[in-house]
């Protein structure tokens, strides 16, 4: 009895974490497609590194170090990862969803997945 009892516990709270964990997650990160075309595009890298010069460079760039946010490492991201961070947040970041629109996060992906990064 007490068995039955301890997995049903357990897999009540597993789904509860799992659904917490899916807070503030939005599907159109799933959907959105980086093809190669689009991540070499000199126009979305500009715009990317644009957007990095506003924000993102005093928490990650080079003068930020000793840093209040890792050190990126774009050659073990996928698109899809930078993109969720940069949309969603992650621990201490804050989402950019409601200061850039789509096509300016997408753009910071292309930037940071691009040869001109220079993390």
């Amino acid at each position: 009895m007490f068995s039955r009892l301890a997995v049903t516990l357990a897999t009540i709270a597993g789904a509860g974490l799992l659904i917490f964990a899916s807070l503030g997650r939005s599907a159109d990160t799933a959907t959105v497609q980086f093809t190669p075309q689009y991540l070499k595009d000199p126009a979305n890298i500009s715009l990317g590194r644009e957007v990095w010069a506003k924000r993102c460079k005093f928490c990650h760039g080079r003068q930020a170090y000793p840093g209040k946010a890792p050190r990126l490492q774009p050659s073990r991201y996928t698109p899809q990862f930078v993109f969720d961070r940069v949309t969603n947040g992650f621990r201490g970041m804050p989402s950019w969803k409601h200061e850039f629109s789509e096509a300016e996060r997408k753009a910071v992906v292309a930037y940071v997945m691009s040869k001109d990064f220079p993390n």
